[in-house]
Order: structure tokens, then sequence, then C-alpha cells
């Protein structure tokens, strides 16, 4: 078993929990504040003069008929400004004005200027002088006719009402006024004035579209002659009056003439190489002048000769004969002479055939030089002319859009204007009546039963806020979770509850034997915190305190001695150590044959012994109590004496289970003298009276004078206010 705690829960439950407890306390407040906001409420609705309201319904669409033929195809405008604009023209001053003379609201008696009266009572009861001083004059309270208009119409204002449809083009044009009848015709009169109002800007904004594209035709018509009029010179200077069929045939000869390019430049690249072959065989000869064979063999155009082919056959053999005869003869034998003429001639007939082909071959490569060279100036030329064709291209190009747009621009403002200056005459309105309005009898303000719910919610709020104010400034201990958040580091050993008047009342032993009540169950409750504080070295001799007086104090010692005295073989006395309190319990007036009994006081004076201040009480057996006695003087030197040390030595040689009821701390200092007497101090707080800076500083006294602080007693809970005793009270069940 364990010392009592409050059932745990989550943040969340725990504060709901506590505000339900503070409005269940200060139930009452809430019901006063609720109901008489509400009884107010009621009181000044059913006061108030009815207002009735009437509604005309008017609808919003894009546009009226289109004026001009590009209006037909703008896109629809659903933003809210655009309704807004409208509801704000609704409310011009012009609008206003124009229904303002129509209804007669001058004439009207609810927006005729009404006197103070109040203003003429005070001045009624102010001296002659001061009166005629204050009371302005005749002629200085006329207003001016603008002035009047101004509050006129601002007071007419303030009592229309514009509401758009959400999701539709409607909006509900609403007036209100004490006569239904009014209210009704001033919205249709509201209504169609701006219907009016709409149709006349719109013509006008026709008319002055028409204007506007009549006065700039002739500017129009006067660039479109001028446009055209370049653009015909400009064609005929260049020459572009076939301009395009000039162009395409200028583009087909400049490709031909690139092909032809592309054919002469291979032509010529080819002519080149065959050209620089010849020219390599004959530029490279031997050291004898001869042609060198080997690079002629590389040539194609000597390869391809036959005649060249056969003279080298020729001189091959002529070059055998030559080797043949110069083994069987001498260089000057005839045949030797002969075979030699033979090869040189040979050797000449080839150089001639060499170049002659190499004269060809140059003259064909002079002759593809040359065309190249003439289709790339032809090329160029036509290029040239190509550039200058397409620059005049551009210019004629700008003067035709141009010309094209002028006549473009020319023909819509004509067609605009005679559209224009044909629908300038129609008036037509985007805005029109759907639903006129009509008398209703209900009234719209004061909404009696609106204002009795609101007055009802307001009233509970406020009720509620100063509930918790006057909560908020009360700090006293309220319950359990009182202490346990004040007073995180104090034991709470049990919650008393509340006593009933007629117990208090008589001051009566609260704890039969056996007693199945709340009351006995909370304060067996506590003799087994007591009895579990320290299971291996029991309390012996326990001081119990409070605060301040009339917390319960002596209640609590005498019920928790007698509950003590219930265990089995426990003895019990109750030590009556509040020497400053005139009227003592009465299980503490004890009736002896020899007189008034003694007490604590006689034993501390020294006029008695142990034995003689100790008496056994009647209504609980094993409960023996020690009175007070005599009111003494100097109860606090008393106390402190060596003869209040040897009375608590005594009971627990003789075996006793002492508890020690001594008077409030913060009022005396009689506990602070008993605190380190004890095993054990127990502090009784009161529920609702009892504050936390007087329960700290309390605890802070007992513990700085040594004494052994076992924890705190919650007197006088609310059961029915705190749901921590009753899960105590079932868990210790």
């Amino acid at each position: 078993m364990q010392s009592v705690k409050p059932v745990q829960a989550d943040g969340t439950e725990n504060t709901l929990a506590e505000y339900i407890s503070i409005c269940w306390r200060r139930v009452w407040l809430i019901a006063i504040v609720t109901v008489g906001i509400v009884v107010a409420v009621a009181i000044w609705s059913f006061l108030q003069t009815p207002i009735y309201g009437g509604k005309a319904t008017v609808v919003i669409e894009q546009e009226g008929p289109a004026a001009l033929e590009k209006d037909r195809y703008q896109p629809v405008d659903n933003s809210p400004e655009y309704f807004q604009t409208h509801f704000e023209l609704m409310r011009s001053h012009q609008v206003l004005q124009k229904t303002a003379q129509l209804l007669h609201l001058s004439e009207r008696p609810e927006y005729q200027p009404h006197p103070f009266a109040m203003k003429d009572t005070v001045l009624a009861f102010l001296p002659g002088a001061i009166r005629e001083l204050l009371q302005p004059k005749e002629n200085a309270s006329e207003t001016p006719d603008e002035d009047k208009e101004d509050v006129l119409l601002t007071g007419f204002s303030q009592q229309i009402e514009i509401m758009p449809v959400r999701g539709a083009r409607l909006a509900h044009i609403t007036v209100k006024s004490k006569d239904p009848k009014f209210a009704a015709l001033a919205a249709n009169t509201l209504a169609s004035v701006y219907i009016e109002h709409t149709q006349e800007l719109s013509s006008r904004s026709r008319k002055k579209a028409a204007q506007w594209f009549m006065s700039h035709l002739d500017d129009l018509r006067d660039k479109v002659e001028a446009s055209q009029q370049a653009l015909y010179l400009f064609r005929s200077k260049h020459g572009l009056v076939e301009g395009h069929q000039r162009q395409a045939v200028a583009a087909q000869s400049l490709a031909e003439l690139n092909s032809e390019l592309v054919k002469a430049e291979m032509k010529k690249a080819d002519a080149k190489t065959r050209f620089r072959q010849i020219e390599s065989v004959l530029g490279s000869r031997s050291e004898n002048g001869a042609i060198d064979w080997s690079n002629l063999d590389a040539s194609t155009e000597v390869l391809s000769s036959p005649l060249i082919q056969t003279l080298r056959a020729q001189q091959i053999r002529a070059s055998g004969q030559v080797a043949e005869l110069s083994d069987k003869y001498g260089p000057l034998h005839p045949k030797m002479a002969r075979a030699k003429a033979e090869l040189q001639d040979l050797h000449e007939r080839i150089q001639h055939e060499v170049r002659k082909i190499y004269d060809s071959v140059k003259r064909e490569y002079d002759m593809a030089y040359a065309r190249e060279r003439a289709i790339q100036e032809a090329v160029n030329r036509y290029r040239d002319d190509k550039l200058k064709v397409g620059q005049y291209e551009i210019e004629h190009g700008i003067l035709e859009r141009e010309a094209q747009s002028n006549q473009h621009m020319y023909d819509i403002f004509l067609k605009v204007a005679k559209e224009a200056d044909l629908s300038s005459g129609i008036r037509a309105s985007n805005v029109y009546l759907a639903d006129p309005a009509v008398p209703s009898s209900i009234p719209v303000k004061p909404k009696k039963k609106l204002n009795i719910m609101l007055g009802l919610l307001i009233g509970l709020m406020s009720g509620l806020g100063l509930a918790l104010i006057v909560e908020s400034r009360d700090r006293s201990l309220k319950g359990p979770g009182d202490v346990e958040r004040y007073l995180p580091s104090v034991a709470l050993l049990g919650v008393v509850p509340l006593l009933p008047k007629r117990d208090t009342a008589n001051r009566a032993v609260l704890l039969p034997a056996n007693s199945p009540s709340p009351v006995a169950e909370s304060l067996r409750t506590i003799r087994t915190s007591l009895l579990l504080r320290n299971p291996s070295k029991l309390p012996s001799c326990v001081l119990i305190t409070s605060p301040g007086e009339t917390e319960g104090k002596t209640t609590l010692a005498v019920n928790l001695a007698t509950a003590m005295a219930q265990l089995e073989d426990i003895r019990v006395i109750l030590i009556d150590a509040d020497l400053r309190q005139p009227d003592p319990h009465p299980i503490y007036a004890i009736q002896t044959g020899n007189g008034k009994p003694k007490g604590l006081v006689d034993f501390l004076a020294g006029r008695a012994s142990f034995q003689e201040v100790v008496h056994q009480t009647t209504e609980v057996a094993n409960l023996s109590v020690i009175p007070r006695g005599e009111c003494p003087r100097n109860p606090s030197e008393l106390l402190y004496s060596r003869r209040m040390s040897e009375l608590l030595r005594c009971c627990r040689t003789e075996g006793f289970h002492v508890f020690v009821d001594a008077p409030p701390v913060l009022c005396v200092t009689d506990p602070v003298v008993l605190a380190p007497q004890v095993d054990g101090v127990l502090l009784v707080v009161s529920a609702g009276e009892t504050t936390r800076e007087a329960t700290q500083s309390a605890i802070q006294r007992l513990t700085t004078a040594g004494g052994n602080f076992l924890g705190v007693v919650l007197q006088k809970a609310n059961v029915t206010e705190s749901p921590y005793y009753a899960a105590s009270h079932y868990n210790w069940h």
C-alpha cells in the first residue's frame, strides 16, 4: 500500500477536470452573470422599434447589347472586383441623390434631424445667463442646404445593404425602414435609378466612341493615300512591278552559275594536277641532261600515249644493242656509232612527244582556269544584283505592309464608326431588376431570438471569464491537485471531506468504530499513510498543526487518534498542547470526582505527575488524553522546558503512540518549539481557506526549526467537486 495520489492522466484531461471543477465551484457566479446579461438583452430587444427590410434582386450581366462588334467577343469577367465596382456605384452620391429626390426623403419623419433631448434637460437646470451663452443662436443653428443633404444621404446610405449571391450574377439590394411599404419602395427605386444610371453611362460612352472614330477617319484616309503613292513610286523607280518573277529568274540563274562554277573548278583542278605531273617530268633531268624516265613513268598522260610507249620500247631495244656492241666493238666502230645515233634519235623523239603532251595539258589547264574566272565573275555579278534586288524588296515590303496596315486600319475605323453611330442611340444596360421588393411583415431587426441566444452565449462566456478571473485571484489550495502542483516536494497523506454542519457545530467525535462512511475511510487512509511512512521505525510521536486558525487541526487530531486507537494492541495518547485556545475540544473535558482534572500545564509546572495528567476516555478504548489544564501566561517557555521532553519520553516508554494537538504555526511559535521534540510533524490545510503562501511559510518554519515534516492533510474538501477523493476512496477499498 502506498500514500494516496491522484489518478494520473494526461495534461489535457487534468486541465479539463480543473476547469470543470472551477466552473462547478463558481456556478452561482456564472449563473448570475448569464441571467443578468440575457435579461438585459431581452429587455433591450423588446424595447427596440421594429425595422423592416425591402429586398430587391438585380441581375448584373457582363455587358449589355454590344455597341461595337469587338464587344461581342470580350471574355466574361467573373472577378469579385467587377461586381464590387457595381456595388460601390450603387452607393455613389449621384445615385443616392436622385433616389432621395424621387422618394422625398427630406419629408420622411425618420430622416428628420432629432434634437438632443438630454441637452435641453441639462440646459433647463442651468442659470439663465449660462443657458443663453450655451444655447446657439437661431441663425447659427441653421444648417446649410449642402450639409443637410450630406447628412440625409449619409443616413440613407447607412440603411442600404447590398449582398451578392455566391455563385450567381445576382445581388440583393435591401433598404431598412420603420415602414415596410417605404422600405420596398426605396429598394425598387434605388434599383431603377441605378439601372437608368448605367444606361446613361453606356449611351454616353458610345456617343463619345462614335465621335472619336469619326474624328480619326480623315487622318487615316490621308495616311492610306500617302502610303499607296509611295509604294507605286518605289516600284516604278526600281522596276519592281514584276518583282517576284524577276527575283525568281535571278535566283534560278544564280543557282545554275553556281553549278557550272563547281564543274569548272573541278575541271581546273584536274587539269592542274595533270599539268603539274608533266611539268615535274620535264623539270627533273639526269646529270647528262636526259629525261628522268623514272619520273616519267609516274605521269598518267605519258603512260597513256601509245607513241611514247612504242618509242620507249624501241629505246629499250636500242640500249640493249648498244650494250651488246660495246662488248664486241670499240666506241669508234661504225656499228657502234650507228647504234648510238639511233638511240639518241629515239631520246629526242620521246622528248619531243613529251613536249607536245606538256603543251596540250598546259593549254587545257589555261582554258579551265579562264573558264573558272569567267563563271566566278558572272556569279559575283549575279550575287551583287541579287543583294540589290533583296534590299529593294525589303524596302518594298516595308512600304507594302505600311500601305496594307493603313488600309486595314481605315476599313476597321470606317466599319466601327458606322456601327457606333447606329448604336449610340440605343439605351441598354447590363443591370436589370429581376425580382422587385415587396412589403414584409417580418422585421429584420431586432432579431429577438438571435439576440437572446447571443446574450446567452455572451453571458456564459462572461461568466466563465469572470469565474476564471476570480479563481486566478484566489490563492487558496482548493484540492489535491493544487497541493501536488504548488507543493511538489510535499507528500499528500490524505484528503478529509467536508463534514456536515451539525457535526462541526457540536464538535463531536466523528469516527465510530468500523464506520463505512467516506470520512472514516479517509481517516483510515491517513492512518495507514502515517504507519507506512517508515515501516522500519514507526513514528511514536506526531505533532499535528496548521498554518492558521479554524482549519480543522483539532478535529483531525481527535479523529486520527481515535482511528489509531481502533487498531489491535495499539495504545494512543492525545495531548492538548494548544495552550492558547480558550475553548478546548469536548474530548478533553474529563470529568473526575475531585473537581477539574490536572493537565499538561500542571505537569510542565511540576504540580502533577505523569499518571495524574493521563486520563482514559470513555468513548474509545485504548485512547487516553492529556488535557490542557489551566491557561498559562508563558506557553512557549513551558513547551520548551525539560519537563515537556520528559513527558514525551514517558509516553514512549509506556508504549503510547502520541498525537500532539498544537496551535497554528503562523500565529504563535509553540509548534516551532515542539517540532524538534517529536518524531514527525503533520500539517493540516483547509481546502478553499489556506493559501499557498501560508502553507509554504508554515512548512519552512517547521523544517527550519529541525522538525521531521511528514506531509500534508487536506481538510474540508468538497467530495462532489474533487474527482481525486472518489478515485482515492475506491482505490483504498
